[in-house]
């Protein structure tokens, strides 16, 4: 028996379809097939009925499959070890985060962590969402916190917050006297985003909004962080987009935020780890951000906007996902 063979029993499993377990498992179906017949055989009766239409699970399935998760998980958390004392120290817990996120979650969490394991040392590494998602898979990183992505097999995630996107206007822009702008007023007006190679699910789905909203998109300058927009929001007369969270770290004179008119677009943060982790760590990192999370400390604030948070918006509402 492999360990193979039961990752891939379980696929079949969850997924109650061979074609999906095979694409989960990135096999062809032909060879999860063959796999799960070698295992039916050794242990001498079928964990699955196949239909036609539907794939079942035997009772022989039934009490085969917690014993086979269970050895998946120690087999994962002995290779988790010995990677991680290759890697570095064992008790550094190493925690990636994009551009413009990082800082209300590492207040928040980081002395809860502390309180709760203060033998882990917390390593934050800054990188972009496509980076963490990558690190994550190839275990050199432990907790990514990144812009909303798609699920990715042998990962997990969870909401933090969904905030909405706010506009930077100088104060002295004609825009600025608005108490919400319609995304119509920005036609043929110069915008400043964020860069869509650090972050391609913002910048598509901001200017996605846009277009949708019936804007004319005219690009001034795609930029790295809010510290590099801010200043051309002044000096260029440019009108930069950013999320509620982020401009409110930031105050800086001259410049004033406000919101888009209803529906406004909004951003999804996530952390995201390795599916079946057992590091004790992780699993305490991800539970205090749950509880801060439930408890609302993850709510964005709304710096200079005259109309407040736009109305309706529960920033922990996961209708998305």
């Amino acid at each position: 028996m492999e360990l193979r063979q039961l990752e891939y029993a379980i696929a079949v499993a969850e997924e109650l379809h061979f074609g999906k377990a095979a694409a989960r498992m990135h096999v062809t179906q032909q060879s999860i097939s063959e796999q799960i017949r070698r295992l039916e055989k050794e242990i001498g009766a079928p964990l699955f009925v196949r239909t036609s239409r539907r794939v079942t699970v035997t009772v022989v399935g039934e009490a085969f499959l917690p014993e086979a998760r269970r050895a998946v998980a120690a087999a994962r958390h002995a290779l988790d070890a010995g990677r991680r004392a290759a890697a570095g120290p064992a008790d550094e817990l190493r925690i990636g985060h994009a551009a413009d996120l990082g800082l209300r979650l590492f207040q928040l969490v980081i002395p809860a962590l502390r309180a709760r394991l203060p033998e882990v040392r917390p390593a934050p590494c800054p990188m972009t969402t496509a980076d963490q998602l990558a690190a994550l898979e190839d275990r050199r990183l432990d907790i990514g916190f990144c812009w909303n992505t798609e699920a990715r097999p042998g990962l997990d995630s969870l909401l933090v917050v969904r905030e909405p996107f706010v506009l930077a206007l100088a104060a002295t822009h004609p825009l600025a006297a608005e108490t919400a702008i319609d995304p119509v007023r920005l036609s043929h007006r110069p915008i400043i985003v964020h860069e869509r190679n650090l972050s391609p699910w913002l910048y598509d789905h901001i200017i996605g909004h846009l277009r949708d909203h019936g804007t004319v998109v005219t690009i001034h300058r795609e930029i790295s962080s809010l510290d590099r927009l801010l200043p051309l929001v002044l000096a260029d007369a440019a009108i930069g987009i950013t999320v509620a969270a982020s401009a409110a770290a930031r105050p800086f004179a001259g410049v004033v935020y406000r919101p888009f008119t209803e529906p406004s677009p909004l951003a999804d943060q996530r952390i995201v780890w390795r599916r079946g982790t057992t590091d004790p760590s992780v699993l305490a990192f991800v539970q205090i951000v749950r509880e801060l999370r439930e408890a609302g400390a993850f709510v964005p604030g709304y710096p200079d906007l005259r109309s407040g948070p736009p109305d309706g918006l529960d920033p922990l509402s996961e209708t998305s996902g």
